[in-house]
């Protein structure tokens, strides 16, 4: 019984000592079977008091199968086989997929004919160093639209706000499938993020009787809303023009009006909420030009005229038209002795297109010098729609002015820039366009000299 029984591992074990003293608790060993020797008893009650070595642990760890890489080789077993991905096979087009696709790249390339702009307009296709990304605000109203016309052609990517006071969206329907054209409903006084690289702010309502209709809204728009272009110019250094006004001249005291003119305007009348408006909004532009260096350009716009005009802003070509063409009273406020000059709108598309594109930078006059007075224009038009309409006179209006002319040696210098497009002409093509307009609407009642919403 003294004989030292040999552990099977000769190697020292590698557990801590302190381990190995820890007390064992001994287990009442399985009663022995008449084979057993006393022998081996003594080596099976010595192999469960010695501590376990790291080789036996390794023994049992093989003979007793890992559970969490059991479980890892059953879910891979149970995993579908991925199959390869065939190769996508292109299939021909058929011939109405062909068609499609052909008219996207002819739709790409001009306008659509609509009712307001029955005809097709190409658009040319700049290289990307030449291609400008162009803000038109107010670009759904008159002058805008057909600015819109200019630039989409020239092959520019434009971008019109537009809160549609008096804009109307029949006047951009033609563009809105272009991929070169976007369109913001969006309200100048209200800022707005946006990266371009030119800015024409035209946003504002221009006829008396609508911007008298809400004279604090016209001052807000002349004021915060060039507020919020310049400082959108000033961030993305943007070239800005503002569309001023004649009115700026109020009741001028010489004839013909140049740009050195300070003018004669009553600063608390009905229409100051728009001349005193446009004449902030130059201050404010070249404030901004001698302060913070921002690209800017003035343009003064005296009467202009053509399709697209709104047929209720109550200004002159629009009244007499819509009257004459309906055989009603053709209305002249005060004794018709007042001088207007009237530019057809495609030449003064080409005036502000050479102002924003040119380097001279002061205030231009854009305009056509040819005067005539407002009772010899409603006969003109009288004549030109074989009209049966009588023409009466009516009070006339508070603060009207008595003369129109511009002096435009500035632009004929500066710009190269005159009115090309006769007023005969120019009233051709605008009769034939109220004529298409009275046609779908019927009726139109044409609007007097006071404060007056816009219909649609």
């Amino acid at each position: 019984n003294n004989k030292k029984t040999e552990h099977p591992n000769q190697d020292t074990p590698k557990h801590d000592t302190t381990q190995a003293q820890d007390p064992v608790t001994e287990t009442k060993p399985p009663e022995s079977t008449p084979q057993q020797t006393d022998e081996s008893s003594q080596d099976e009650t010595a192999s469960a008091a010695a501590p376990q070595t790291t080789d036996t642990v390794a023994t049992d760890s093989k003979e007793e199968p890992n559970f969490q890489e059991q479980v890892k080789e059953e879910k891979a077993n149970d995993k579908p086989s991925l199959s390869p991905i065939p190769e996508k096979q292109e299939e021909p087009l058929d011939d109405v997929s062909q068609r499609i696709i052909e008219q996207q790249e002819t739709l790409s390339k001009q306008s659509i004919p609509t009712i307001t702009t029955p005809y097709i307009m190409k658009t040319n296709a700049l290289p990307d160093h030449l291609r400008m990304k162009i803000l038109i605000t107010g670009g759904a109203g008159f002058v805008g639209s057909h600015l819109v016309d200019k630039l989409m052609m020239e092959g520019h990517e434009v971008i019109v706000a537009d809160n549609f006071f008096t804009g109307q969206k029949k006047n951009i329907a033609h563009w809105l499938h272009h991929p070169n054209f976007s369109l913001i409903v969006h309200d100048v006084t209200e800022p707005i993020t946006i990266e371009v690289d030119q800015i024409y702010h035209l946003a504002c309502p221009a006829s008396p009787p609508h911007y008298q209709y809400n004279p604090v809204k016209t001052i807000k728009t002349s004021t915060m809303g060039t507020l919020n272009m310049l400082g959108l110019a000033k961030r993305v250094r943007a070239r800005v023009l503002l569309t001023s006004t004649s009115e700026i001249y109020g009741d001028p005291k010489i004839s013909p009006q140049h740009e050195s003119y300070w003018g004669n305007v009553n600063t608390i009348g009905p229409r100051s909420c728009y001349d005193e408006g446009k004449r902030v909004a130059e201050t404010m532009m070249y404030s901004y030009r001698n302060q913070n260096s921002v690209d800017v350009r003035v343009a003064r716009i005296f009467n202009t005229f053509g399709p697209r005009m709104h047929p209720n802003d109550g200004r002159v070509v629009s009244n007499f038209i819509i009257q004459s063409l309906q055989n009603k009273d053709m209305t002249i406020y005060g004794t018709g002795s007042q001088t207007r000059s009237f530019q057809y709108v495609s030449d003064l598309v080409e005036g502000l297109y050479a102002l924003m594109n040119g380097n001279y930078d002061m205030p231009v006059n854009l305009g056509n010098p040819d005067e005539y007075s407002v009772k010899d224009f409603a006969e003109y038009i009288k004549r030109l729609t074989k009209s049966e309409s009588e023409i009466v006179f009516l009070p006339k209006s508070q603060d009207d002015p008595t003369q129109r002319k511009p002096d435009i040696s500035t632009a004929s210098r500066e710009l190269g820039w005159a009115p090309k497009v006769k007023v005969e002409e120019g009233l051709q093509k605008t009769i034939k366009y109220f004529s298409a307009v009275l046609e779908q609407a019927g009726e139109i009642i044409p609007t007097g000299p006071g404060a007056s919403k816009p219909e649609a």
